[in-house]
């Protein structure tokens, strides 16, 4: 047969301050019940019995009863010492102050004048004038046949590495064609030679333009000289 199991369960132990609290509840319920019911005598005492008037209590109140003295009036008083303030005292005259000796007059010191010096007049001149702009000019050489021959040779070169057949032969063309063109590109740009173009604004108002291949050591602003065809820095 099959016995019944019986489980034994405790019940958690209740905490002492849960305890102390529901006895402060308690307590305060009780005493709260008892005070409405009339149980426990209460502090704020009812309708005090009336007892009669003595001697002494009717003379103070008597005394109360006695209206005020008037107050003593001493604004008129205040507004004559006032007026006594502010009435003009005619006394003996106060003493004329002498009249102070009179000053020589010291000649004032002026600072000197500086006169601002004109500024130096640009001397002018027929073939003198300053630089407006400089401007640098390439010129691309001409190839020499080289650069196109050795591009055409990696062009189809490369060509060649592409597809089969007739199209093989097709990239081969084009890319001979484009590496000569490229390479004729390359030659010309390397042997490039510079020129650089001067524009000088002159005195008289006209501007006039130079060419040189060297680098010219003048700035845009700089005076120069016109001396047979070529620019000279004004000294």
């Amino acid at each position: 047969m099959n016995t019944p199991l019986h489980s034994t369960y405790k019940r958690p132990a209740m905490h002492p301050m849960l305890i102390l609290a529901a006895l402060a509840v308690i307590l305060f319920c009780l005493a709260g019940t008892a005070a409405i019911m009339g149980w426990i005598p209460s502090s704020v005492g009812g309708n005090t019995p009336t007892r009669e008037l003595t001697e002494a209590d009717r003379h103070a109140l008597s005394v109360q009863m006695l209206p005020a003295p008037p107050a003593q009036q001493v604004a008129p008083a205040a507004n004559t010492q006032r007026y006594a303030m502010n009435a003009p005292a005619y006394g003996e005259p106060a003493p004329r102050r002498a009249d102070p000796a009179p000053r020589h007059n010291e000649p004032l010191k002026r600072a000197p004048v500086k006169v601002a010096q004109a500024a130096p007049v640009k001397k002018w001149c027929s073939n003198c004038g300053n630089v407006e702009s400089i401007r640098t000019i390439t010129h691309r050489a001409e190839g020499s046949g080289l650069g196109a021959a050795g591009g055409a040779v990696l062009g189809g070169l490369l060509g060649s590495q592409i597809g089969g057949g007739d199209g093989k032969k097709l990239a081969t063309v084009a890319g001979a064609v484009g590496g000569a063109v490229v390479g004729n590109q390359i030659e010309g740009n390397m042997r490039a030679t510079r020129s650089y173009e001067i524009r000088v604004r002159l005195d008289d108002g006209t501007s006039r333009t130079f060419r040189q291949q060297s680098e010219p050591r003048w700035r845009t602003g700089q005076r120069v000289n016109v001396v047979n065809g070529s620019l000279r820095s004004v000294s």
